[in-house]
């Protein structure tokens, strides 16, 4: 997810405001096109239906203006419960009760288009959080696009993974509240008797009576000072800087194109070989075939960065090759597969497999995007570094 496109969103809606008056209008030119940037497929009902009907924990049903599914029409990842721009995202949403109820749902995401309330049920499986999980908006000084699109990345189409989003929420969660009771006890330690007492154990062996608790207590505040600083000794600086300064260097270098990626999914050393095998039988030197692993996906190019042909995603849940090759020619290339129009960001043409083995029976297409390539004819995407 690029923070650009959350950018021209944020444009639409300042250029269009007075037109964005119904949840219709919020849906189509706002919400949509999010969710075709995150790569679903929006015109697939197996995957995604609008003003689709679900069922509630006690009975009944409510609409979702948006839902989205694994791919098999039944089992849900995702609802949004679109609202007119500028209405309260804080009122409860209808759909709360659905989550669950219905098949696999697990998130609720409630919008206008510009505010975003992404909810989950990270305290009691089945029962939707009192709380934002998270929360973003487009417009306004506290829009921070690329931390929002870090954060959307993890709901991608490709990327999907419910039990990490979960952890992920339930680790922010520890460490905020672990940080918030450090913060307590450091600024006033005696206050906090618990503290005091694991902070002496070993370094006082009297009994600890309301006196000398109120003793430890002022000396425990007079420490914290020293040890703070003693932390912050010219030792942890140092320690910091090479921290950092490692942490660029890998980021670096895991942003230069390699002849084999440094993570690798179970099926990412079989994609490597086949696709240079194949590459070998386009006209292309083997040697020449260059991979680069990214958080989504694994880049394929000829050469140099800006030469890429292939990008393979290997998910949870789905496997996929997005190429230079239009749709419909691609389509002509490969017989029996799944076949779509890429999202912007990551291709022209995607098509879905269910093992690197079936990269072979894909060759026709693999060398018409390296062909594309090669002849310089490689379609102006945004992001088109491998």
């Amino acid at each position: 997810m690029e923070a650009r496109i959350l950018s021209s969103l944020a444009d639409t809606i300042q250029r269009s405001r007075e037109f964005l008056g119904s949840r219709e209008s919020v849906t189509q030119a706002l919400v949509l096109p999010l969710l075709r940037a995150l790569g679903y497929a929006t015109s697939d009902p197996l995957e995604l239906r609008c003003g689709q009907a679900l069922d509630l924990q006690g009975g009944g049903s409510a609409t979702a203006d948006i839902a989205i599914y694994e791919g098999d029409g039944e089992t849900l990842r995702l609802v949004l419960d679109v609202r007119p721009l500028g209405a309260d995202l804080w009122a409860r949403s209808a759909l709360a009760p659905a989550v669950g109820a219905a098949k696999g749902l697990r998130f609720l995401a409630v919008t206008d288009g510009d505010r975003y309330h992404v909810y989950g049920d990270t305290q009691q499986p089945g029962a939707l959080d009192p709380t934002p999980l998270f929360a973003f908006t487009l417009v306004g000084g506290e829009a921070d696009h690329a931390a929002a699109a870090q954060v959307l990345t993890r709901f991608a189409r490709d990327t999907f993974d419910p039990d990490a989003l979960v952890t992920k929420a339930e680790d922010d969660a520890l460490r905020e509240a672990l940080t918030a009771r450090l913060v307590r006890a450091l600024r006033a330690p005696a206050a906090d008797p618990d503290f005091l007492r694991w902070i002496s154990e070993g370094v006082y062996e009297g009994k600890r009576t309301r006196p000398v608790l109120e003793r430890l207590g002022g000396l425990a505040e007079e420490a914290v000072t020293p040890a703070i600083l003693a932390i912050l000794s010219d030792d942890y600086i140092d320690h910091l800087h090479r921290r950092l300064r490692a942490a660029n260097a890998a980021a670096a270098k895991s942003s230069i194109l390699r002849p084999a990626p440094p993570r690798a999914s179970a099926g990412e050393p079989e994609v490597v070989e086949t696709i240079r095998q194949i590459a070998a039988r386009g006209g292309a030197d083997p040697k020449d075939i260059a991979f680069r692993d990214t958080t989504n996906y694994l880049g394929i190019g000829l050469g140099t960065p800006g030469r890429w042909f292939l990008r393979w995603f290997d998910g949870n849940r789905r496997r996929a090759l997005t190429t230079l090759v239009p749709a419909a020619e691609a389509e002509g290339l490969v017989k029996g597969f799944k076949v779509e129009e890429a999202p912007q960001s990551f291709g022209v043409s995607r098509v879905h497999i269910d093992d690197p083995a079936q990269l072979w029976a894909l060759e026709a297409l693999i060398v018409r995007s390296l062909e594309i390539c090669r002849r310089g004819e490689q379609l102006a995407i945004a992001g088109s570094g491998a």
